[in-house]
């Protein structure tokens, strides 16, 4: 974790109470360089909510910075900047530091890895905030003209300001729409989440935003056989490149095709039996723990189940407490937290997860929508007005994938722009709706539009020969972002998660793999 202030050129701030607030805990190792930056570590309970990551420097403190996260092309790259020194870098801190001052900001785009950092060059008096490709590791940012806050939490903010805290209304609207917030605009007025694949940088009191990655879909036809190869090889790569020789890793295994992807993978490079954890629930269409045991017998893992039931929503307030944002998904919430209390307890100090493929190989629900909407949107609203109100009144259903939940929720989501793409299918309330759920007094600071904005700004961004590219690209901004905070979860157990299938070289691979091996026909989804 990583926190600290930065004080703008200038600024009073360092006269004040909020240096004291710092410089006065005893408790903490404080280190303040220049009277500019100033940089903190300590233990978990420390006032300003650090755990032990130690900031480290080059040459004198020319070069100072704070770095969290794990870099897998590590040895590449120490090869690259320290040939001759390779075995003494003692931290992938050491390692950025290094990468930084041959290649400049232009050192983030070879590091293939999480991370989050914050790094002050002095010679240039420029401060850097940046995160990965992805947003796997978390980074927020409060900015006004005294100073900069940073802080791998919310919470962090709040400690090291005394910041009054005061709800960002139009956060909160995204969130219901939603049930996550897509915007980098927090629960908290002027608390911002730094956007992956971008850094800020501070430099002669001008603040910057940038960005260093962007992901391109241009997908272009290719033999299959040629494809099928090639896939396997970046599969391969990414899943050992995860992996650490002397420690086995806990693996959270579903059952489905990601998952077991990343297990068998793991298992064919891992020098010990790997360990599977997988949930098993009394509902039996939401139940796929017989699959999830096959494919551990199969891979020789040590398996554990864990037994999901009804009392465990009585988990959420406590589950609540150890997110950064919110995200409404009470089966993914529950589950991370069951297996990550069970994971921790093993002999394994990181997990594996098969998050990312639904991107990769066009695997959600929505896009077999999107290919629907394609043909229905052109057809006049009155022609489809009977049929959409039969299926509308279809029975709901608590079993999982339901053929007639999926024509009801289809034909009421129909209503949306269609420029929402596949998020068309994940809103959860009209406008309507909207106005009779909330009070006056919110919907009176809140514009229907302005809710939507975030979404449609990243959709026009893409540029995508085709719709499932063009909606794929989306959800990479978006929604994986949704589930990447799971990560909050698992921290608390003082887990590491990885997540192959987020390789940033598996991902460019898959973005200009031809459409048609991703969802074949009409409903061959993850051809």
């Amino acid at each position: 974790m990583i926190s600290g202030i930065f004080f703008r050129h200038n600024s009073r701030a360092a006269d004040n109470s909020l240096l004291q607030r710092l410089v006065s805990k005893a408790d903490i190792d404080t280190r303040i360089y220049h009277d500019k930056l100033l940089l903190t570590r300590g233990t978990a309970d420390s006032a300003v909510g650090m755990t032990a990551n130690h900031p480290v420097s080059l040459d004198n403190d020319r070069l100072v910075g704070c770095w969290t996260g794990k870099i897998y092309n590590r040895d590449a790259l120490a090869a690259d900047v320290a040939p001759a020194e390779t075995t003494e870098l003692s931290s992938d801190g050491e390692l950025f530091l290094r990468l930084y001052d041959r290649y400049g900001s232009g050192c983030l785009e070879k590091i293939n890895g999480r991370f989050a950092f914050i790094l002050f060059d002095t010679a240039k008096q420029r401060l850097l905030l940046g995160r990965d490709r992805f947003g796997m590791e978390s980074l927020y940012y409060l900015v006004n003209d005294e100073y900069l806050a940073f802080s791998s939490t919310i919470t962090g903010i709040f400690q090291l300001t005394g910041s009054r805290k005061q709800i960002n209304k139009s956060a909160v609207g995204k969130f219901l729409l939603f049930n996550y917030n897509p915007g980098l605009d927090t629960f908290f007025s002027d608390i911002k989440r730094l956007a992956a694949a971008h850094f800020l940088r501070i430099e002669k009191n001008d603040i910057s935003l940038k960005r260093y990655w962007q992901l391109s879909f241009n997908p272009v036809e290719t033999a299959e056989q040629d494809v099928s190869e090639n896939l396997l090889t970046h599969l391969r790569r990414a899943v050992s490149q995860r992996l650490d020789g002397d420690q086995p890793p806990a693996i959270f295994l579903s059952g489905g095709m990601d998952s077991s992807t990343v297990i068998t993978l793991a298992a064919e490079k891992s020098e010990k039996a790997v360990n599977s954890f997988s949930y098993r629930c009394r509902a039996i269409s939401f139940d796929e723990s017989e699959y999830a045991r096959a494919m551990a017998k199969f891979t020789s893992a040590n398996h554990h189940e864990c037994e999901y039931s009804s009392d465990d929503v009585l988990l959420m307030p406590e589950i609540v407490q150890g997110m950064n944002e919110p995200f409404c998904d009470i089966g993914i919430n529950i589950a991370t937290y069951l297996l990550g209390k069970k994971a921790a307890s093993s002999n394994s100090n990181y997990v594996l997860t098969g998050d990312g493929g639904d991107e990769l190989f066009a695997g959600h629900p929505v896009y077999e929508a999107d290919k629907m909407a394609r043909f229905i949107d052109p057809i006049p609203r009155g022609l489809l007005l009977p049929v959409l109100k039969l299926f509308s009144a279809l029975p709901d259903s608590d079993q999982k994938k339901n053929l007639s939940v999926k024509l009801k929720r289809f034909s009421e989501s129909l209503a949306y722009p269609k420029e929402l793409l596949s998020h068309r299918w994940r809103i959860y309330y009209t406008e309507k709706e909207f106005s009779r759920l909330t009070r006056s007094t919110f919907l009176s600071q809140q514009n229907w539009s302005d809710l939507l904005d975030d979404i449609l700004r990243t959709n026009r961004e893409g540029n995508a020969p085709d719709l499932l590219s063009r909606c794929l690209y989306s959800d990479y901004q978006t929604a994986v972002d949704f589930y990447l905070r799971r990560n909050d979860l698992n921290r608390r157990f003082g887990l590491e998660t990885r997540f192959p299938l987020l390789d940033h070289q598996l991902v460019e691979f898959c973005a200009n793999m031809p459409s048609s091996l991703k969802i074949k026909g009409w409903f061959d989804t993850k051809y």
